[in-house]
């Protein structure tokens, strides 16, 4: 039974990347394993060979393995066929061949779970094993840990009134509650959050029923229910991640199709362009990732789906007005003030809000300015208050829809500069512009584009849908279609009517070759 157990034939780690999983256990603390490129998990044995061994009746020898995919720069696991199996998000992975399971994509906060299942449902087994995928929760500081024990309520929330007090602004002063039931089990209850629950990667409306080894998110916060204990950790992002997978946007009862397989991943420190030809769907995209229309697809930030869990998300994702302009005759300070209480609404006092305006002023650089008039600030000390004002919110992706139009050549490269400023704060900027060219700088005599990346829409003239035809870095989209300037690229693929070389069909198929290449 020993011996290394090669990784499923089709996708192949080539390195390794930086993700842990964390390990729950009755009558244990959470236990936090790095993975490597590519890493079994088993039953502890004598003899044993997993690089991870659990002591559990119900792990199986060669229970299960995960690898990293270089290409795609994730993660994916595999189940060896086990005598229990694997649930990830309380779905059963099914039998691939007769070696394993198919290879599963993991994202940051997936739940595995080694249980036992009877009457359609996951039952807690005494020796059951809850796994936690994570790439944000630190592998060195120590959780917390809570006894249960005295409790028919446990409050959760920012403010000190609550038995678990969490310091995270995002966090509603009583954000939630621990109870026990009547028949002596336990509920989480979401107490009129403004930023919701997630219980196991799904967020609750109202109240849910907790097991043993649940997982519990608030906002950046982990919370391990074990029965008798509450282990919580806070998330640190080392970067955000968001993850675009779009099958199909359709209107009309399904009768047509605006938005087609897109699918695109973006970090923080992103500055993306976003192309499309006419009709083909640039708008629409925005509004699937903003979650006001919703599409058959994912839209992930941070390892949380948008879609099941619009009020923990939606606040992390916002569209820059097309103007940042300031009023001249207000302070900084005020200025941001007012935004705070705009952007943060009615959940927070006023001494936490003016504690945000002070974190950021200091983070941008700007303190020594707060009372001076906008129109008193230099070109400079305003650009940085513009940054300033989209930051005193949570945002973590802005997504501007032509933020430059009505504006000269110089106000359009001022703007540009700003957003490009605030994708430097580890957010993602998105940006749809008609004068992409315009974003640019001078750097050693030669002219360099502020975008980092860059995302192109064509309409397809086999089902009349938005497609991607390009996705990858802005310093390869230029030889991809043969042009020197950015704004060419739409000569490429609009229509012979609109004065382009009708070339959408053509590069959006050349996309799906380089894809499967």
């Amino acid at each position: 039974m020993g011996g290394y157990i090669q990784p499923t034939e089709y996708y192949k780690p080539k390195s390794e990347g930086s993700a842990s999983i964390i390990v729950v256990k009755n009558n244990g603390s959470p236990k936090i394993y790095p993975l490597k490129y590519f890493t079994t998990l088993g039953r502890d044995f004598e003899g044993s060979t997993s690089d991870i061994r659990i002591k559990s009746s119900i792990v199986s020898a060669h229970h299960g393995e995960f690898f990293y995919e270089e290409t795609q720069r994730v993660f994916y696991y595999i189940d060896k066929n086990s005598t229990n199996g694997t649930y990830i998000n309380n779905v059963k992975l099914r039998p691939f061949n007769n070696n394993s399971s198919e290879a599963v994509k993991l994202c940051d906060g997936d739940v595995l779970r080694i249980d036992s299942f009877e009457n359609g449902k996951l039952c807690s087994h005494p020796e059951s094993v809850l796994i936690l995928f994570t790439t944000s929760i630190s592998q060195t500081e120590a959780w917390t840990c809570f006894r249960t024990a005295g409790y028919d309520v446990i409050t959760i929330g920012r403010s000190i009134e609550n038995v678990i007090q969490l310091p995270d602004f995002r966090v509603s002063a009583k954000h939630a509650a621990i109870q026990r039931t009547v028949d002596g089990g336990w509920a989480v209850a979401d107490i009129g959050s403004t930023n919701g629950v997630i219980l196991n990667n799904a967020e609750i409306e109202r109240v849910s029923r907790l097991q043993n080894f649940d997982i519990i998110r608030i906002c950046d916060t982990a919370l391990v229910f074990t029965g008798d204990r509450i282990f919580y950790n806070t998330i640190h992002h080392d970067t955000c991640s968001l993850s675009v997978n779009i099958v199909s946007r359709t209107v009309n009862f399904g009768t047509k199709t605006l938005l087609r397989d897109i699918k695109a991943d973006f970090s923080g420190g992103d500055f993306v362009l976003i192309l499309g030809g006419s009709g083909a769907g640039k708008t629409t995209l925005i509004k699937s990732m903003l979650g006001e229309d919703r599409a058959d697809g994912k839209i992930v930030l941070d390892g949380v789906d948008l879609y099941k869990n619009f009020r923990s998300v939606k606040s992390l994702i916002g569209k820059v007005p097309q103007s940042l302009t300031l009023r001249k005759n207000d302070t900084l300070r005020d200025t941001l003030l007012d935004s705070s209480s705009m952007k943060l609404g009615g959940k927070y006092s006023k001494t936490e809000i003016q504690n945000r305006v002070n974190s950021v002023l200091d983070h941008v650089g700007i303190s020594e300015h707060q009372h001076k008039l906008i129109g008193q600030l230099s070109g400079g000390q305003q650009k940085k208050a513009a940054v300033a004002n989209q930051l005193v919110g949570f945002q973590r992706v802005f997504i501007c829809d032509e933020p430059d139009s009505g504006l000269d050549a110089a106000s359009r490269m001022q703007q540009m500069e700003i957003l490009k400023d605030i994708s430097k704060e580890d957010k993602i900027v998105m940006v749809i512009t008609h004068q992409p060219d315009d974003a640019s700088v001078v750097e050693n005599g030669v002219r360099k584009t502020l975008f980092t990346k860059a995302l192109v829409l064509a309409r397809s003239s086999a089902d009349g849908a938005g497609h991607v035809a390009f996705f990858g870095r802005i310093e390869d989209v230029y030889s991809y279609f043969g042009v020197n300037n950015l704004q060419d690229i739409m000569l490429e693929i609009n229509p012979p009517s609109e004065g382009g070389k009708g070339l959408a069909d053509y590069y959006i198929n050349k996309y799906k070759t380089t894809k499967r290449g």
